[in-house]
Parts: structure tokens; C-alpha cells; sequence
């Protein structure tokens, strides 16, 4: 080989090379990043939230990690105490309004 292509071969080890040391190291501090964003959400997990703080979970976080903690917003069809929170009660059921505050815009619905 001539001294041109073997000045070629060095320089493109020296371009391909550092990559993987590059990558390591970049995915080692999006980890981090990761892990301090997550740190605030486990004083959240099983809470009940109001919609506005429940769409700026989603958009930071996702909807899988929201999910998986167990979050919900005061619109679901979450319990409440001995009922489950529902935008009407079935037939069987009867509001319970001492519970509903914890419900949002839904009522309390309790089994007669």
C-alpha cells in the first residue's frame, strides 16, 4: 500500500472507532436523566390527581410510566372508599355525596 491509503485507513479508524465509546457514554447520562425525572413520580404513585396535573404527567412521562405507578386522574373510575367514582351510578347503585368530593366531576356510587 502507498503512504496515501494507509493515511486513508488511519484516518477512517479514527472517525469509526471512538462511536461505541461515544455511545456508552451518552446513554449512560440519558440514564441518569431518566432517573432524576422519575424521582419526583414516586411520591405520586396510587394518588389520585386533577386533570391538568394528570395531562403534564403524560406529556413528561408518558403514558406507560403513569400507568405503571398507578396514578389516576379524579375523572377515572377510580374507588372511593367503599363506591367506585362513575359519571352515573347503575340501577343498583345510589351516589353517595359525602364521598364524592374525592371524585371530581363524577359521583360516588356505592351498592344499595
Amino acid at each position: 500500500m502507498n503512504k496515501k491509503s494507509c493515511i486513508c485507513l488511519f484516518y477512517i479508524a479514527l472517525l469509526v472507532l471512538p462511536a461505541p465509546i461515544l455511545a456508552k457514554v451518552r446513554a449512560e447520562k440519558d440514564r441518569k436523566k431518566r432517573q432524576a425525572l422519575a424521582a419526583p413520580l414516586v411520591g405520586l404513585a396510587g394518588a389520585t390527581v386533577g386533570p391538568a396535573l394528570f395531562a403534564l404527567l403524560v406529556a413528561t412521562y408518558g403514558v406507560y410510566k403513569i400507568a405503571s405507578l398507578g396514578i389516576k386522574t379524579d375523572r377515572d373510575s377510580h374507588e372511593c372508599d367503599i363506591g367506585y367514582c362513575r359519571a352515573k351510578c347503575n340501577s343498583w347503585e345510589y351516589v353517595d355525596w359525602g364521598l364524592t368530593t374525592g371524585c371530581g366531576d363524577y359521583y360516588c356510587c356505592v351498592q344499595r
